[in-house]
């Protein structure tokens, strides 16, 4: 009887789970939707969604439209303001704290600059969790379900520590641990650019389960979707891409090596030969901000396309190499290159043009969904996922 009481209750969890992950990604179903998409009964779809209105996980929102006659279904969505997630963002150029709702909406924000070291980013987090709790939107301490922290770097198989990251001074900083010391709630720690990747299949414009994810601004990194999974790679060091050299003539990267890819894409790096070829060419102004040197370079500037036309060159035969080796069905880019009109017009068009084994179109190369917020709704999301799995 054990037995059978227990498989019963793991066939609950598990139903609750795909019900709760089917409206989450669809925003909007009906019980009749519902059971028709898992395959589960009418009456099991609507014990449990009973259940889970009770649990203020889900709402009813009213009447659903139908093409069909006769009584029209109640829709069905994940709560709004029921349940909310404490995302920190440790950025490369900036830090961010957000409380993010079940619809991947930001309702309250802040940020700081960068600060390095593992002791004053603990305290950064600590106290920005506790700014949050306080926050006046939140009217019972259960509404928190849980705290997602997002970091570049290197973060260990069981999302516990980051291991390492180079830009942020890092070294086996087990903030999880830490953490459980001072909160009731359940905590993960997530690479920025695997969980915004994961947020890109889960609840992007595109939901598609294989995906390649490029972030380049002041660092650079790279997720990968199979099958709607990240790939962690071998003890989760999967897409840590910045420090492979490829120009032994090239500058000096902060890891202490010359010529990394990091120097060649990312932001501040571009910034210093743009200054450079501008000064060069006895440009009066000389750009002062990696924005300045976009808006010259979109203007035509000769000397900004120059700059510009070695990091293009670069940027085309890494994606080509990517895509040649995962054939990704969809390619989504974040960072810089999506505030460049010009470039991502010339990137689409080098792209879709690329003798690939199979043509990649150029809709099948689209910005990140989330903007800027994408490694902070990409790791809400994470944590959001998780407690659908095992809420119960």
């Amino acid at each position: 009887m054990k037995e059978v009481t227990g498989n019963l209750q793991l066939m609950k969890k598990i139903n609750s789970s795909l019900i709760l992950n089917l409206i989450h990604r669809e925003a909007s179903v009906s019980r009749a939707e519902i059971s028709q998409k898992l395959k589960l009964s009418p009456t099991t779809v609507s014990a449990l969604v009973d259940e889970l209105i009770k649990q203020s996980l889900i709402d009813e929102i009213g009447e659903k439209s139908s093409q069909g006659a006769g009584r029209k279904a109640i829709a069905l969505e994940i709560s709004r303001d029921k349940g909310y997630i404490i995302s920190i963002g440790l950025g490369n150029n900036h830090f961010n704290a957000a409380l993010i709702n079940f619809h991947n909406e930001i309702v309250y924000e802040f940020q700081q600059p960068i600060i390095k070291g593992n002791e004053r980013i603990y305290q950064f987090i600590k106290k920005s969790i506790d700014i949050l709790l306080g926050a006046s939107m939140i009217k019972e301490q259960s509404h928190i379900r849980g705290i997602a922290i997002s970091s570049p770097g290197i973060i260990d198989e069981f999302g516990e520590t980051i291991l390492t990251s180079t830009l942020l001074q890092i070294n086996n900083l087990e903030i999880k641990k830490m953490l459980d010391n001072e909160y009731n709630y359940p905590i993960i720690v997530v690479n920025d650019v695997k969980a915004a990747a994961f947020s890109e299949y889960y609840s992007g414009t595109r939901k598609t389960e294989n995906l390649f994810f490029l972030s380049i601004d002041y660092g650079i990194g790279t997720g990968l979707i199979i099958d709607g999974k990240i790939y962690k790679g071998y003890k989760g060091a999967s897409g840590e891409i910045g420090h492979i050299q490829i120009d032994p003539n090239g500058l000096l990267c902060q890891c202490g090596k010359i010529g990394c890819i990091e120097t060649a894409l990312t932001e501040p790096y571009i910034l210093i030969k743009a200054q450079n070829a501008a000064r060069k060419s006895k440009i009066t102004h000389i750009p002062q901000t990696f924005d300045e040197f976009l808006e010259r370079y979109e203007k035509g500037e000769a000397w900004a396309e120059e700059t510009m036309k070695a990091t293009f060159f670069l940027i085309v035969q890494m994606l080509a190499a990517f895509i040649n080796f995962i054939s990704p069905e969809v390619l989504v880019l974040s960072g810089w290159v999506n505030r460049s009109e010009k470039l991502m017009r010339q990137l689409k068009l080098e792209l879709s043009q690329f003798p690939f084994p199979i043509p990649f179109e150029e809709t099948r190369i689209v910005p990140a969904s989330f903007g800027e917020k994408n490694f902070l709704i990409g790791a809400a999301t994470l944590m959001l996922h998780q407690l659908f799995r095992a809420y119960i």
